[in-house]
């Protein structure tokens, strides 16, 4: 186990956008090293990253590939395609330059990054079209122009700042317009058009029907299609372990309300790892929008490598263990006695051992592998899937019908000269994304077994001790973007004849040694790492003797590692502190001690993000408190009574051309300290505290297209207090 859970909630927005949010998690993450030393490394990453992305841009610029009124695309993952003049879609190459008027968009375990001159950026995901509407990104002496629609599916813009009141980045959905000069945050349009901007740093103000609200750093705004943008609300997210599902969730030890647009990937179960993000609602409660599958359930889990012996209806022999099989357990093709096979399942209370796949471990030619992901290309003995290039021969089992875009099931080989040989290439569901492959290790920081670069996490178990060159099993779980995630990397051993089981689960008794119900034996040989006693989590590894003994090998204690529910970040206004504790407006209270870290003067009224973790028995625990925005000396602003809406045009599958929309823009010195919208006069009108050099401060109503030139001015929304 690598790492506390207490210690991931700072790195969890891009894992719970699904790591190709990292520009968006920049200042969090920057912040978040200052607090816990144990993310030293995650925020490493993240810099190292934004260097390597500062050094790509320079790149572009001197090849000359990037100038203000065009855009680049890099990062790409999966499938990306650009439309041409005529309407056509084609691949996108590296480095493809698109300009005003085209659209961009991914497939399935997809993602790309487009740059713009400025230094502005968006991070595009799975299943996402973008269209380049106005570009005007850098000449010296303009405004900066950069005008997006978003069609459907998820983004994350970076923006720069710019100078000058005619300068905008905008982005226009199906549901709503929104507007920021310089700040991080995500857009999701799904299918129905139901829309939701969130703000990680800075202000966007957000418009439809003639309704503005400006969502401020840590909030959330949701747009139905054809209403209003909702008032914004306060975010949570971070990662934990399920311990109820439902209607309402818990996980890292909170509870959760879904509804009827909450995102759930990946089916996960009470006792999995899942990312969660949500919002507040005023009166405290917690709804989820998205849940995300992490990491299957370690405890009561088994895997078994060894030969088959006896095939059944409801029961195989492998290794000479009795495997309960049922309706659910995926079984591999032609699998018959006497092959070597590695069963992955879980265990009953009892100590039943039932299977949830066997699959065939190939002796013949090379390496084993099997991933989920998506065709990228198909030529003639290759093809490209999820960035892999796949050998087929005559040999090679395909589903008919298959295409690019196409999500499929890879089953092969890695052979000597490291070429991957596909065994068999079979559709599957979006959500069966799992991998597993054996090669040897290349590079461990990053990490690269078999030429495949992938990910890791804290919750990643990695054998210890694995060294360059050594032989590895790696299984994992590839996100919506098309990063491979490891779950597990382990190392093997050169017998392949061997009978090994390794398992998790709670110690029932010591002597004799029972985990789980599974008894096994010990020997002097047996390696037991940590102080066991009973009722500890622990995993085992075995060699299974030719009586059918277990015979451990390895026995490691995981509670000192795993005994958290969980971690969240949760931000809200201040609504009072004192030594002891500081309360959230509408939301909870939480304790403070002198352990906890602090960044930034907090005061009634910051908007804060307070980082809390939840042990084994549930006790919450605040790990610091991060002041994200800072109220000056603006006013609240209060909701008057709106006009009779007036829809705006917001983009439609048939809407040409795109129009320019009317937006409020704050600056960033003025804090909505609450969730609404500012106030609206007639005709869509501003009220705002005029603040004259000369004279007293005074409360006056401007129209919308007013409003920046007033702010840049120093006035702020609302009336004068």
């Amino acid at each position: 186990m690598k790492g506390r859970s207490s210690l991931k909630v700072e790195n969890t927005s891009a894992r719970a956008r699904l790591r190709w949010w990292i520009p968006l998690t920049a200042f969090s993450g920057a912040i978040a090293c200052l607090l816990v030393c144990a993310l030293a490394v995650a925020v490493g990453a993240g810099v190292t990253w934004w260097r390597l992305r500062d050094a790509n841009q320079a790149g572009l610029l001197q090849r000359g590939r990037l100038d203000p009124q065009s855009a680049a695309l890099t990062d790409a993952r999966g499938i990306v395609e650009v439309q041409a003049g005529d309407g056509a879609w084609m691949v996108a190459g590296a480095d493809h330059v698109v300009t005003v008027g085209q659209r961009i968009r991914t497939g399935a375990l997809s993602g790309v990054r487009v740059v713009f001159s400025d230094g502005s950026q968006v991070r595009v995901g799975p299943n996402t079209e973008i269209s380049v509407d106005e570009l005007n990104a850098g000449l010296p002496g303009k405004p900066r122009i950069v005008a997006l629609t978003q069609w459907t599916g998820e983004a994350d813009h970076t923006v720069v700042s710019a100078d000058g009141p005619k300068s905008r980045y905008e982005v226009r959905t199906p549901s709503a317009i929104g507007e920021a000069k310089g700040t991080l945050f995500h857009v999701s349009v799904a299918s129905n058009l139901f829309t939701r901007f969130s703000v990680d740093e800075g202000i966007v103000a957000v418009t439809n029907q003639n309704v503005t609200v400006v969502v401020i750093a840590g909030q959330s705004t949701t747009i139905p299609a054809g209403q209003a943008p909702d008032e914004p609300t306060f975010r949570i997210t971070g990662e934990g372990k399920v311990t109820q599902v439902g209607t309402t969730w818990t996980i890292a030890g909170q509870t959760f309300l879904t509804h009827d647009s909450t995102v759930i990937v990946g089916n996960p179960q009470v006792g999995d790892w899942v990312f969660v993000e949500g919002h507040l609602l005023t009166d405290g409660t917690r709804l989820a929008d998205r849940i995300v599958l992490l990491r299957r359930a370690l405890e009561n889990r088994f895997t078994i490598t060894g030969r088959v012996g006896a095939i059944g209806d409801t029961a195989w022999t492998v290794a000479g263990q009795t495997i309960v099989v049922n309706e659910e357990t995926s079984v591999d093709d032609g699998i018959a006695s006497g092959d070597l096979v590695r069963v992955e399942g879980v265990i009953l209370q009892a100590g039943t051992l039932v299977a949830e796949t066997i699959h065939r471990i190939e002796e013949e030619p090379g390496l084993p592998f099997n991933f989920v992901g998506v065709v990228q290309s198909i030529a003639d003995r290759v093809w490209t899937i999820s960035g892999i290039v796949v050998k087929v021969d005559a040999g090679t089992e395909i589903d008919e019908g298959l295409a690019s875009g196409a999500i499929v099931q890879v089953d092969g080989w890695i052979t000597e000269d490291g070429s991957w040989l596909a065994h068999s290439i079979r559709r599957v569901e979006d959500e069966e994304r799992e991998f597993e492959f054996t090669g040897s290790v290349e590079s461990i920081a990053p990490w690269v077994v078999s030429g495949i670069p992938f990910e890791t996490d804290e919750w990643t178990e990695i054998e210890t001790g694995i060294r360059l060159g050594d032989r590895v099993r790696v299984e994992g779980r590839i996100l919506e973007d098309g990063t491979w995630m490891a779950a597990e990397i382990e190392r093997l051993d050169d017998d392949d004849e061997a009978r090994h089981v390794e398992f998790v689960g709670t110690v029932v008794s010591l002597d004799p040694w029972v985990v789980s119900g599974v008894p096994f034996a010990v020997g002097d040989e047996t390696v037991i790492e940590g102080d066991v006693s009973a009722g500890d989590l622990v995993r085992v590894k075995a060699t299974i003797l030719p009586d059918g003994t277990w015979l451990a090998t390895e026995i490691v204690l995981l509670s000192d590692d795993w005994d958290g529910l969980g971690c969240l970040t949760i931000t809200g206004v201040v609504a009072s502190i004192n030594a002891d504790q500081i309360e959230l407006l509408n939301g909870p209270i939480f304790p403070l001690d002198d352990d906890v870290r602090t960044v930034g003067e907090i005061t009634v009224n910051s908007v804060v993000m307070v980082l809390v973790c939840v042990d084994a028995e549930g006790t919450l625990t605040v790990m610091s408190v991060v002041v994200i925005y800072q109220p000056g000396l603006g006013v609240t602003p209060t909701a008057s009574p709106a006009p009779t809406p007036t829809t705006t045009p917001l983009p439609t599958a048939t809407t040409s051309p795109l129009p320019t929309p009317t937006t409020i823009l704050p600056t960033l010195t003025v804090p909505p300290l609450t969730p609404t919208a500012p106030p609206l006069g007639e005709e869509g009108k501003v009220t705002i505290c005029h603040k004259p050099h000369s004279k007293n401060p005074h409360t006056i109503t401007v129209s919308r297209s007013a409003l920046p030139a007033h702010l840049d001015h120093g006035d702020t929304i609302g009336p004068c207090r």
